[in-house]
């Protein structure tokens, strides 16, 4: 899949909703790119998505990738990949004070933090000062994975799948949840074809990915990380 797709892909759900880039009247277009239509704004309009934006530009500097809009680039922040582990920790720190305005939380980051999207929820926050994420905005906002269980309402153009998932939680600390069953939205017109026992990512309840192995295997050790990370820096 290429580069703007899978950041169009991932950027789509809080867009929608306001949270990230122009806002929700950019969200039409981008889900007109993603049926397969040519927007020739796409990439303004996710370079709009600020947040991302500075992750993609690290991680293809450090890895001496032109494009920040490279396919492995943009998977390595979204789901992980090998790119994360090439990205200095200076050059990460410097990201996050001198990009996210967050220096006295760059001057805190272990030497094992990697710029990953579960890196942002967890650790550095929203870009937007105003906007205070709970900790079940924290659970949305994160690329969860799920299993199929079940596909209701599967002749509409909208329909629902309950997935079996982790949650994540807070205590003392950071933590997912035993496996619990939640009803997620599937847009047929982004993601054709699914079937029970599929395992998708999901971002803000709607499904995104069917999920090969590897990216898996990804997704589940860096959003681990994360979670170790934000434990650390609340001791």
């Amino acid at each position: 899949m290429p580069g703007l797709k899978i950041a169009a892909l991932y950027s789509f759900p809080p867009g929608r909703f306001g949270l990230c880039g122009m806002g929700e009247e950019t969200s039409h277009e981008i889900l007109d790119f993603l049926k397969g239509e040519k927007i020739p704004s796409i990439k303004e309009i996710l370079e709009s998505f600020e947040g991302s934006l500075f992750y993609y530009k690290l991680i293809a500097k450090e890895n001496k990738i032109s494009n920040h809009f490279d396919e492995k680039v943009v998977r390595a922040y979204w789901i992980g990949n090998e790119l994360l582990e090439k990205v200095r920790i200076s050059k990460l720190k410097e990201m996050v004070a001198k990009n996210l305005k967050k220096s006295k939380l760059a001057e805190k980051l272990p030497e094992n933090s990697r710029g990953h999207h579960s890196f942002h929820v967890l650790v550095a926050g929203p870009m937007k000062r105003d906007l205070i994420m709970t900790e079940g905005m924290k659970d949305l906002c994160k690329i969860s994975w799920g299993k199929i269980l079940k596909i209701e309402d599967r002749k509409m153009r909208i329909a629902n799948l309950i997935v079996e998932y982790q949650p994540l939680f807070k205590e003392k600390k950071w933590f997912l949840g035993k496996p619990i069953k939640r009803k997620i939205f599937w847009f047929k017109s982004i993601l054709p074809k699914l079937r029970v026992g599929d395992i998708v990512s999901f971002h803000w309840d709607l499904a995104l990915e069917k999920l090969r192995k590897r990216d898996l295997e990804n997704l589940k050790k860096y959003t681990q990380l994360s979670i170790e990370i934000a434990n650390y820096l609340k001791k």
